[in-house]
This record gives C-alpha cells, structure tokens and sequence, in this order.
C-alpha cells in the first residue's frame, strides 16, 4: 500500500509565505523537496522457517516524484511474527513465529507498508514412535504412529500438513492427512492389513519416512517367498550342457506348514521337475538345485514354483515363483588342421567352435581365419568358455576377414573359438593348428637413465633376455607419439617424455642412492599399463607399456659382491612387467588384500593355472586359498610377493634367501593369467618341500620389503580410433 501525504489549509499558507519571504535576500529555493512517497520493495514475502531473514529496501520521492535522499525508520506492527533491524534506506526483517505481521517505512510524513507472512514449511521429519509394531493382521496397532516436523531452520514447525499413506496389503491410517502441532508433531493410528510385512509412509513435501510393521496371524500360517530369483551356473549354455538351476525359499511367516512342501520346476511352462522340500522354521531358508539340460538352441524361460497346487495356507500366493532366461547355443567341435568353411549374411551373430587338443606342445596354437569378404572378428580362450566374446583370451579384430590368434603354449584341453560378424562375411576359412608358424617374440626395451658400471648394466640386461624367454609372444604396440603422450616424471625419477611407439615395453633403469645399504633395497613397477582394447574387455588386457626399475647403488655393490646381482634385478623385472597388486586387482587375482587395514587377512593370488602350478609343485595339501600372497599390512611389501613361509627360496618371494632362487612355475603361470603368453619351459625346477615352514637353504637373506614403486599405475585413454 502507498501512502502520499499532502499539506493543506494553514499549513499552506505557511508555506506560502515561507516561499515569499525566500525570495528577498539569499534568494533561497523557492520549492524546497518535500518527502512525499516512500516506497518498499519487495512488495510481500513469506518466509517459510523461524529465524529466516528477508532484506527490504525504501526508496524515497519528493513531491515532483523525483528520488531523493531521507532519513528512513522502520517499524513492525507485531514483534511476536517478526522483528526488525535497519539502517535508513535497508530493513532486515526476521521470522520469529506463524502468522502475518505490517511492516513499515517512514520518511518525514510519508509511510508505505507491506505485509510479511510467517508460515513453515515442513523440511524435516523424525519418527516419534510408532516404527517396528507388531500386531494381529486386520487390527489396529496399539501404539500411535507419532512424527515430528522441523523446519529448514531445525525449529519444530507447526500447522504443517503431513500425509500417512500405508502400502498396498498394509492396511489403513485413521487419519490421512494430519496437521502438526505447536511441538511440530502430527499422529496417526495405524490398522493393520493382511500382508505379513507392512509399511506406511509418512510425507511432507519431498521428506518421507516409512514406519514398518509385522503382522501376525491366528492362527500362525507360513509364507513361503522366494525373494532373489534363480541362480543358474551360467545363463548361456551350450545345447549339450547341463546346469544347476536354485532357489533360495524363506518362510516369511509366523508358521510352518506340512512337513514336506512340493517345488517345481517349469521349462516354457511345461513341469519337467518337481521336489519334495522339508518344512523351513519361520525366519529360515533353505536353498533347492535342479540339475537340468540339455536345452534345446534358443531362449528358454525356467520358472521354479513353490507349492504349485497352493495346497498351503500362506500369507501370500504371489511371491511362490521365480523365473529366468537361458540363452541356448550350439557349438560346433572341429578337429585340428580341420579347414571349416563358414559365412553369415547377418551382422552381428557369433559362431561357436571348439577344438581338443590331445597333449600340450611349446608351441603355439594358431587360430586362423582367412578369405572371403566383409569384417569378421576372431576370438580365441583356453578352459572354460566365456560367457561373452570380448571375455576371450586372444582377439583378432581387424577391419578384413583375415586374422590371427596365437597362444601359447598350447595346452591339453578343450579351446572354445567365437567367429562375430562384425558386417556380413565369407565364404572365409577357418583352422586351428599347432606349430609351424612364427610368432612374434616378446621386446624389454631398457633405458638406461642413470648408474651403475658396465658390469652391472650387462647384469641387467641378461634379467631382461631372462624375461624375453618367459614371455612366449608380443603384446599390441602402442604408439604414443599418436595418441596418449605420456609426461616426463610420471615413470620414475627422471624419466622423460614418451612420444614415440613402445613395443613390448620399455623399462627405464636407474641406480642411484636411495638410502644407503641394508634399507630400501629397489622400488619397481609398471607406469601406465595399455588400456582395454575393446568395450567390455576388461580384465583381459592392461598388460604395462612403461616400467621403472630404480635401485640403491649401495645395495646393488652389496649383491654383486655376494653374486646376488642377477636374482635380485630378474625380481624388481617382474614387479615392472606387473607383478605388482595394481595390475593383479584390474585382472581379479587379487583377493582379501591385507593392504592398508587387515594384517590377518588371507591375501591370496586367485589365477587358476598359478593355481594349478602351485598344486603341480606340491601345494595339494596347502589347506589355505591358493596362492598364498605375502600378507601383515605393510605397504610396499604385503600384496606384493609369495608368501615366504610357504614358497621359501622362489624368486618371487618377499625375501631372497638359500643359494639359488629358482623362477617356479607358478611364477610363470601367474603371467599368464594376467594376460602374457609364456614359455612353461623356462622354468626353473621347484618343489614345496614343507608347507608352511620357512624353507632357507643358505647364502644371504636379503629382505626386499618396500620395493613396490610408490609411483601411480596410470591406465592409458583407449584409442578412439578402433571402431570395435
């Protein structure tokens, strides 16, 4: 509301005079402003929590209805609703309570007002009482359901609306819709519907709070649920397979019902099996298996039903059944040097081969597709088959249909081949073979940075062709000058900018004095690790670009003295080609790592041909998870080697000891399930003589502990440019 206050009659006449009388001697303003209008903005407000501030301005006009500039005071017409401070042209006006209050402007004989609401908003809510009742379905629960509502200030907030809406099967609330009073708290009573588990749900605004309720029957019946659908051991099976189909059943009710209970299970609707269950205790589970196929090709809908006649009373019928999708498919055996000639006119299908091999060779099993039109892509994995093609060990992903995989060794046992079409191709050709073509050996490029005499750099080198032997066949090249340029100091001290091509990896040396003999003896390990090659391969590749290898020069005098010089660089060369627990967790080998916060942990190296070498070597009596890691939480040491105790004098072990350090088999085969393709006959001969003993057979004892590289394993971008 504006208000312009005018001057009349005497008053006038005053001024009029006033005016006359200025106009002899100084000659003073003849119409001198007046304040005559004052105006505050904003025009209204409501706040919506105690204590909430709104700053007001007023802006003054003569009577010309020009600004001028006036003295202000501001007043309120109810200091209980809101309060004031000021300072002449601006007000603060602050919430103190519910309802509308006047506020007002003064200048001179001017007064403007405008009207400030006080009303809270719900912004919080806390459950009073009333959560976690139990009562008799169909009845009312004899404790009230009682919320409190604050507002965004945390001041209880009253005359706020707050809405009970119980859950389908949970009954009804007395009062739907309820207003909280001057403690903020609004009640409702709850009755009980026939669902064994309830819940209701109160509301104000976007706060929501759920009260839960378990009802009990009379009288007590079962409910027979099952709540986390069906396990199968894998969802696509080969039409020749057979697979474990279970279901976890809990009783949900108050009862138990017969002594026995009928379970069935359905494929494409149709019975194929039914078992007889023995009554589960209220609050129980008991998990039922079906061993069932083979299936025929196709997608196949599996249903297990629980109770299928509904012969038993239960709390409710909808939750007896569970249902998944298999998705059935063929696979084509072919034998080896067998030349298969196959095409699809569809993209995007995946033919299915596999192969036996009858005994294991140390050469490489080939893969080979060729011939034809169009762009199919080739995948290749050893043992047990993937479930998805990008999962496959080896890929050949060119942009023809002419590819190649390579693994090696070739191993006894079943190879599983997916052929995509990644557009329509053939007639191509396919065959498996073993020997007889070339494959592209394995490169350590060594840097040289800083150190070390030209004894110990041959010493080095003789590590690295030690690895070149191990490591059966190349990784992709990857060239950073055309992509991913890797920054100086990011591999190591002193390392410089990458910008060229790498191939395999390159492993910048350094020796230098870290901190004097006897202490932190290396620190080593990959830099940057290649990214995964395709969308959804990962976990396959991350085998590391750039490694570090930095060495006390007071330590590598000490061990070249005690001709321990070789073992001790072959060992730091592992942890740069990734034996390291960075590169073990991208592949999932490492499990229960002690690192940071559990010394006691079981920390082991989960890679099944480690696993079976370790068995191979004697650890079939191992009673521990397999591969026993060193564990106690020390970082730089734990999650980082074998364990000592169990693997003694191995060359990966946390401590060098005995007078030789042989590189085992499991060593090798843990390469191999990072990733590498190796050569099972570079390894040197061992045994677990005694299981869980420290095993020391002379020489020195040289603890390696702190000799990860403190140093980020970064993943490389994956190219863009590959279009698969």
């Amino acid at each position: 509301m504006k208000a312009t206050m005018w001057r009349s009659g005497a008053g006038a006449a005053v001024l009029l005079a006033a005016a006359a009388a200025c106009t002899n001697g100084d000659d003073p303003d003849p119409n001198p402003a007046v304040p005559t209008t004052v105006d505050i903005s904003p025009d209204s407000v409501t706040l919506t929590y105690v204590n909430e501030a709104k700053q007001f301005r007023a802006t003054v006009f003569d009577q010309n209805g020009s600004f001028m500039e006036a003295p202000v005071s501001w007043s309120v017409s109810d200091a209980a609703i809101i309060t004031v401070v000021f300072d002449s042209a601006s007000a603060t006006v602050t919430a103190v309570a519910n309802g509308s209050a006047m506020l007002l402007a003064t200048a001179g004989e001017a007064v403007d007002t405008t009207t400030v609401t006080v009303r809270q908003a719900g912004a919080g809510m806390e459950i009073l009482s009333g959560d976690d009742q139990v009562g008799l379905r169909g009845t009312t629960l004899s404790e009230p359901l009682v919320v409190r509502v604050v507002d965004l200030g945390g001041t209880v907030a009253a005359g706020v609306e707050v809405a009970f809406a119980p859950a389908e099967g949970s009954g009804t609330a007395s009062d739907s819709v309820a207003e909280t009073n001057s403690e903020g708290r609004a009640t409702t009573v709850w009755t009980l519907g026939d669902a064994r588990r309830q819940s209701l749900t109160a509301s104000v605004g976007v706060v929501r709070r759920k009260f839960a309720a378990t009802a009990t029957s009379d009288p007590p019946m079962p409910d027979y649920a099952l709540l986390d659908g069906l396990g199968f051991t894998r969802l696509d099976p080969l039409n020749t397979d057979t697979i474990e189909v279970s279901a976890t059943i809990s009783n949900l009710g108050d009862g138990v019902g017969p002594a026995t209970f009928p379970v069935r299970l359905t494929l494409d609707e149709a019975p194929i099996r039914t078992l007889q269950v023995d009554r589960i205790a209220p609050g129980a589970s008991a998990t039922v298996t079906f061993l069932v196929g083979p299936f025929d090709v196709g997608r196949r809908q599996v249903a297990v039903e629980v109770d299928p006649a509904a012969g038993i009373e239960e709390w409710e019928e909808e939750n007896n059944s569970a249902a998944g999708t298999l998705r059935v498919v063929s696979q084509r055996p072919i034998a080896l040097g067998e030349s298969v000639t196959l095409q699809s006119v569809t993209p995007g299908k995946v033919l299915l081969f596999r192969v036996e091999v009858p005994e294991s060779s140390g050469e490489a099993l080939n893969i080979e597709l060729s011939g034809g039109s169009g762009d199919a892509d080739l995948f290749g994995h050893y043992d047990e088959r993937p479930g998805y093609r990008y999962r496959y060990r080896c890929f050949g992903v060119e942009t023809d249909t002419n590819e190649l995989c390579q693994m090696v060794p070739a191993r006894a046992g079943t190879y599983h081949i997916a052929v995509h079409a990644f557009t329509a191709f053939g007639p191509s050709t396919l065959r498996v073979t073993v020997g007889d073509r070339p494959v592209d050996p394995f490169d350590i490029e060594l840097v040289f940075l800083e150190g070390g005499t030209s004894e110990q750099l041959d010493v080095i080198r003789q590590a690295a062709r030690r690895w070149e032997s191990v490591i059966a066949r190349d990784v992709f090249d990857w060239d950073h000058g055309a992509f991913d340029r890797v920054p100086a100091e990011t591999c190591g001290p002193g390392s410089p900018e990458v910008t060229d091509e790498v191939d395999d990896i390159r492993v910048f040396v350094t020796i230098h004095a870290i901190d004097g003999p006897g202490h932190t003896k290396a620190q080593s390990g990959p830099c940057w690790v290649r990214p995964y090659p395709l969308e959804g391969a990962e976990g396959i590749w991350l085998q590391p670009t750039l490694g570090a290898v930095y060495l006390d020069e007071a330590d590598v005098a000490a061990m070249a003295a005690a001709g321990m010089l070789e073992s001790f660089v072959t060992h730091e060369m592992a942890h740069a080609l990734g034996f390291v627990p960075e590169v073990w967790r991208r592949h999932y080998r490492l499990r229960n790592p002690s690192v940071p916060n559990s010394p006691g942990a079981d920390t082991h190296f989960d890679g099944p041909l480690a696993i079976a070498a370790f068995d191979a070597a004697g650890g079939t009596g191992y009673m521990r998870a397999k591969v026993p890691v060193e564990n106690g939480g020390t970082e730089g040491f734990s999650d980082s080697h074998w364990r000592e105790s169990v693997f003694g004098d191995e060359l990966m072990s946390a401590v060098l000891t005995g007078d030789a350090q042989p590189l085992s088999l499991v060593t090798i085969e843990s390469l191999y399930d990072i990733g590498y393709e190796v050569n099972l006959g570079a390894a040197d001969a061992f045994s677990l003589s005694a299981l869980g003993a420290r095993v020391v057979t002379g020489g020195m004892v040289i603890d390696l502990g702190n000799d990860i590289a403190p140093w980020p394993v970064r993943v490389l971008r994956r190219d863009p440019r590959r279009r698969k």
